[in-house]
């Protein structure tokens, strides 16, 4: 049977797609022109929508489908086959409801949209993203989460015979009512006037040194900036919170008032007795950074994730203090507070005056100095590259380790470490395996066999930036990565 409505069709023309009123994702070409040719493969006509959305469709194999076909694992078998970042239609849906909302701006959901699945253009998205949210917003609803997240386990689909043609199913994307009307106010502690450009951005009314902005949600539900996205940080300045609580007290008539203050910094008390001078340290397992040196849960304002060593947050230590408790905390040069128990930070720059070897373990490799200023790059050492040191050469914080021929490598623990990492060679796959074009494991190029031996030439991790999420290891090969997982690929030694 002719498949003439496929996933190509979207990756073909959404760059295309400026006018208003078009979906996005728009599956189906406007000419429905034949994609592709199938006709001894069976298939399902998938429909996605709900109140206001934008209509999703797509075409997919029966055989690629799971059985049974339950929702969530049916969206990421058809993601999958169209070689689709997975959340990306149910991600374009929630962003939708975000624009209208007004939690986010068109621009900030065409940003997020295109670093998920690098298509279009950010300009084209930001055009869709106000179309489809203007459509939504006379709903006066919003994505009905805990349902979807629900369904998305519980679900099955359920096909229908078309007479002449593939079998058909939809699905209808839970969506509520809204009943809560927010009125932010941003202001500072001291008077002083808002950074104009920064409150602009996020689509703020800026009223002498004070800006406003009507967001719309469910009462009871929090809205939790993690991003920064609806509480921009202000540099100097530290905000009241980082989340938004929906309260309408019984009445949805009435408009909320929530009031965001942004305190000065205090300067780092350099006198102190316990102040010293500044200095870096590094993330080594998940932690918060918080706005007062007794830490709440309410005053978190930021969450950071484990991360390898590569990936870890970095933070600009100006003092070292401790809560009322006694527990040891990091004052930041922004004002904010983290713990000082080593066991979440350590020095960036290790301080070894006897490390005889240094091993490099950033992706990245490392570039031999002349001089410790690294003001040019002498020799290029790849990852897992073993090298002899003879001296440590501190600069404040940073040190430098020289090399027998008088050059210079970085002391940054991000890129080398005094430990012998474990160097794999070669892994053999434990069942059929797929190479992928990115280290996120998105595009797909080949699919391998079970017991394929893969040459392995190095090592990274998956959402290595993003410090929100952990990440996978995944190994590098020739042509791109495969997991890292030790129950998918053995170790050959």
């Amino acid at each position: 049977m002719k498949i003439n409505k496929c996933y190509i069709a979207y990756l073909a023309a959404l760059s295309l797609l400026t006018i208003g009123g078009i979906t996005l994702p728009q599956m189906y070409p406007t000419s429905h022109q034949s994609i592709a040719q199938a006709d001894d493969t069976p298939s399902t006509n998938f429909t996605m929508s709900g109140p206001g959305l934008p209509s999703v469709g797509y075409a997919l194999p029966l055989s690629s489908a799971p059985n049974p076909p339950v929702l969530g694992k049916f969206i990421t078998a058809d993601e999958t086959f169209g070689n689709m970042k997975q959340g990306t239609f149910l991600e374009n849906y929630r962003l939708i409801s975000e624009v209208a909302n007004n939690t986010l701006t068109a621009g900030q959901a065409a940003l997020i949209f295109y670093h998920l699945t690098n298509i279009g253009s950010v300009s084209a998205l930001t055009d869709l993203f106000n179309n489809d949210a203007e459509i939504f917003k006379k709903e006066n609803s919003e994505i009905d989460e805990p349902t979807l997240q629900s369904q998305l386990k519980t679900y099955v689909i359920t096909y229908k015979d078309v007479p002449g043609g593939d079998p058909a199913s939809n699905y209808t994307v839970p969506t509520r009512a809204i009943n809560t009307h927010t009125r932010i106010t941003y202001k500072t502690n001291d008077g002083t006037d808002l950074p104009e450009k920064v409150f602009q951005d996020i689509n703020a009314t800026i009223t002498g040194n004070t800006a406003s902005k009507v967001i719309t949600g469910i009462s009871g539900n929090t809205y939790q900036d993690d991003n920064h996205t609806l509480i921009p940080e202000i540099s100097g300045y530290t905000a009241s919170a980082n989340s938004v609580t929906f309260e309408n007290g019984g009445d949805s008539t009435k408009e909320q008032a929530v009031t965001i203050t942004y305190t000065k910094n205090s300067s780092p008390a350099t006198s102190a007795p316990n102040a010293s001078q500044s200095f870096r340290v590094y993330g080594k397992q998940k932690l918060y950074r918080y706005q007062h040196v007794d830490f709440k849960k309410s005053e978190r304002i930021r969450k950071y994730a484990t991360k390898p060593s590569a990936y870890a947050p970095v933070f600009t230590v100006v003092n070292t203090t401790q809560s009322k408790a006694g527990n040891p905390r990091y004052e930041l040069s922004d004002g904010s507070y983290i713990t000082a128990k080593s066991a979440y930070v350590g020095k960036l720059f290790l301080e070894d005056e006897t490390a005889k070897t240094l091993y490099v373990t950033n992706p990245k490799g490392i570039w031999t100095h002349t001089a410790t200023d690294f003001s040019d790059q002498l020799n290029h050492l790849k990852q897992g590259s073993k090298v002899a040191v003879t001296k440590l050469v501190k600069d404040g914080d940073t040190t430098r380790y020289q090399l027998a021929n008088g050059t210079y490598v970085t002391g940054n623990q991000r890129y080398v470490t005094t430990d012998k990492p474990q160097w794999v060679t070669r892994v053999k796959a434990e069942g059929g395996r797929n190479l992928y074009s990115d280290v996120d494991l998105t595009h797909r190029l080949k699919h391998y066999r079970k017991g394929h031996i893969f040459t392995v030439k190095g090592w990274d991790y998956s959402y290595g930036h993003n410090q929100l999420i952990s990440g996978t290891k995944r190994y590098k090969i020739s042509g791109g990565y495969i997991t890292g997982n030790p129950k998918l690929v053995k170790i050959i030694k």
